[in-house]
């Protein structure tokens, strides 16, 4: 038994280790792919930063709520599914946003935000709402509380530092944005 709860907390950390590296994956890559756009600047910085916190922000609050509503052990692959195809939508969404014209009387660090809101939210909140599931099926695989978060939280960050350097180290150069993007959607299905 004890066996058994250790596999499924190695399993865990394995989990939100990976997702974690794809969460990096994306933002590294999504400021390269919005620039063709709207350019490189703090703008697009700031904002491909601050979308991609909200969306895992607003995707940890609604995984919380699921983790306590569903059996998390059967929500993880389903969760996976829907930022798969999230993510895959942004090579879509990348055609669609990013050759419309900016309106006018928005500001271009407002249209700088939209086109990125637009692009990269979804895909962040789909990710997001993993980890909090994940923690969920830990801890009812353990009595110690503290190590176990502590575990997930630093296996989390782990991957978030992997998939950092991963990406602007090695992926853009050798493969580019686009092929990044669904091979990060494949990855995540």
């Amino acid at each position: 038994r004890k066996t058994k709860h250790t596999t499924v907390l190695i399993g865990c950390n394995v989990i939100l280790f990976l997702a974690s590296i794809c969460v990096m994956v994306l933002e590294i890559t999504a400021s390269r792919l919005i620039a063709k756009h709207v350019g490189s600047s703090v703008y697009t910085w700031t904002s491909v930063i601050g979308v991609v916190l909200a969306g895992i922000t607003v995707g940890n609050f609604l995984g919380g709520w699921l983790a306590d509503r569903f059996k998390p052990e059967k929500l993880i692959s389903r969760l996976f599914i829907l930022a798969s195809v999230s993510c895959f939508s942004v090579l879509w969404l990348d055609q669609l946003i990013g050759t419309s014209e900016r309106p006018e009387g928005i500001d271009w660090p407002t249209w700088v935000f939209l086109t990125v809101a637009q692009m990269f939210f979804l895909p962040a909140m789909a990710l997001g709402t993993i980890s909090p599931v994940v923690a969920s099926v830990a801890l009812s695989h353990s009595k110690r509380t503290g190590i176990t978060v502590g575990n997930v939280y630093a296996w989390g960050a782990m991957g978030s530092i992997v998939g950092t350097f991963l990406t602007g180290f090695y992926l853009i150069d050798v493969f580019g944005t686009r092929a990044i993007i669904g091979g990060t959607a494949g990855a995540l299905a």
